[in-house]
């Protein structure tokens, strides 16, 4: 199985032909009844593209991630 990086192109294509197909479909008077499952497969793609990308674009360094940090006591914490 392809590691989730290798994926985001392949994501990101898929979305282009889905795009290219609903145009295709809508200039050739499709009914809104059939572009709707292909929007409802364009949309999902696209979201987990956008999910895949912002995954590998977000910096995992320890200055910047939440690692070792610690709830600061207060009076409540009796």
């Amino acid at each position: 199985m392809a590691a989730m990086k290798e994926l985001v192109p392949e994501y990101r294509a898929a979305s282009a032909k889905l795009a290219m197909r609903i145009s295709e479909k809508r200039s050739a008077g499709a009914s809104p009844a059939e572009l709707r499952p292909l929007q409802e497969a364009l949309r999902d793609v696209r979201e987990v593209q956008r999910l895949l990308d912002g995954y590998y674009e977000v910096p995992r360094s320890a200055g910047i991630a939440a690692v070792g940090w610690n709830a600061r006591r207060s009076r409540d914490d009796h």
